[in-house]
């Protein structure tokens, strides 16, 4: 809960204050997208880490780096210093691979019968904390005042400098025995490193590379759209207060329901879900790109959904990806996986404020809902090539 918290507070601000200190959105929507590149840069050394070490020290080096990130963007809001906002937010963005990561600590131990349940706990932990932390941020931005400028945001990195290095010290201490080491069976080795090998397994097996297609696909629409929204409703005159009720209630649609759709994942299996998650997450593309940047309602609804067909395409498809190898490959190809997930997410963010400026955050979202649209496609064909290659395996017997 502490680093969800933390990450949130500091992803919230991020966008507004890159904005209030160079005067450009573009530049505001790359801070936002720096979460994203760091993630995606820290996602295989912070692999290598836990194949030596294990999750225990791989996780609290994660949220470590996270708290110090913080200290950086707590800097750049004082003395208004954009370059250091930037290299603030990629190392924030280790701490959120330490959170994506955290989910396969859960599955470590589990079984077929209850692994998407394990995983979907873990991410349901973060919820409050994830949920808090933008309205806590940017209300202490409102509470502080605008004419205090930049200086304004820095209670949102103090908050996150905080939790992250209470994050860090929770994980050292208390994650014990660690739940790899465990489930290997050898505390020194055996677990293989991320490597091109492991992206070649992944791409090889046809319900990873699904997983793997579900989980950047929906990475690519949330982080897309949820990097420019907050923009697009500043825009309109819509308060820091309010703009953080929206962020709050999209992180709600990424984390509350969680352990319902590890439920149903576990029951009907992992691709039927990334299949309903992509069409959720379609219905809220569409919604949020036919509100006016005036209008909150819209934008709190479509994110919200945006965030629950998220939701359906992490759990499941993290339960596919782990569900494909054994305990000794699991960190190598989760790690990979992670990495093209946060990639595609920088990817679309940098996407996503050049869109806006150069169109609108309509069509932004309107694009969204096609990509959605095209997995859910992907979806349903690889269902029916499974089931046609049951078929077959049944009637050879």
């Amino acid at each position: 809960m502490p680093a969800g918290l933390a990450m949130t507070a500091g992803f919230s601000a991020c966008a507004l204050l890159g904005l209030e200190i160079t005067g450009s959105e573009t530049k505001g929507a790359l801070a936002a997208v720096c979460l994203s590149t760091g993630g995606s840069l820290a996602g295989l050394p912070l692999g290598l880490v836990m194949a030596r070490r294990g999750r225990r020290v791989g996780l609290s080096v994660a949220y470590a780096i996270g708290s110090l990130g913080a200290l950086l963007g707590l800097t750049a809001a004082v003395f208004s210093v954009y370059p250091l906002l930037i290299a603030g937010m990629l190392m924030i963005g280790c701490g959120q691979a330490g959170n994506l990561a955290a989910r396969y600590a859960g599955a470590d131990l589990a079984t077929d019968a209850n692994r998407a349940r394990s995983i979907s706990l873990v991410m349901w932990a973060t919820t409050v904390g994830s949920v808090l932390g933008p309205t806590l941020g940017l209300g202490m931005s409102s509470m502080i005042g605008s004419g205090n400028g930049a200086a304004r945001f820095a209670p949102a990195y103090v908050l996150a400098a905080v939790l992250f290095l209470v994050a860090s010290a929770s994980i050292h201490l208390r994650l014990r025995p660690d739940p790899l080491q465990v489930a290997v069976g050898n505390e020194h080795g055996g677990v293989q490193a991320p490597s091109f090998a492991a992206l070649k397994g992944v791409i090889a097996h046809p319900m990873a590379r699904l997983a793997v297609i579900g989980m950047m696909l929906s990475q690519g629409v949330m982080v897309g759209t949820m990097t420019v929204a907050p923009l697009h409703m500043r825009d309109g005159g819509q308060a820091n207060t309010v703009i953080g009720l929206m962020i709050s209630l999209h992180i709600v649609g990424m984390y509350a329901l969680s352990p319902l759709i590890g439920r149903i994942t576990d029951r009907i299996g992992g691709p039927l879900v990334v299949g309903v998650g992509a069409i959720i997450s379609a219905v809220g593309a569409e919604i949020a790109s036919h509100t006016d940047a005036g209008h909150a309602t819209g934008h709190i609804v479509g994110l919200l959904l945006i965030g629950v067909g998220w939701c359906c395409a992490v759990v499941a498809g993290a339960a596919l990806l782990t569900s494909a190898f054994a305990p000794e490959d699991r960190v190598a190809s989760q790690a990979t996986s992670d990495v093209m997930m946060t990639a595609m997410g920088a990817l679309a963010g940098i996407s996503a404020g050049l869109a806006v400026e150069e169109r609108s955050f309509h069509d932004l979202a309107h694009w969204a809902m096609f990509v959605s649209i095209g997995l859910a496609v992907i979806v349903a064909i690889a269902v029916v090539q499974a089931s046609r290659v049951r078929e077959t395996e049944i009637t050879t017997v």
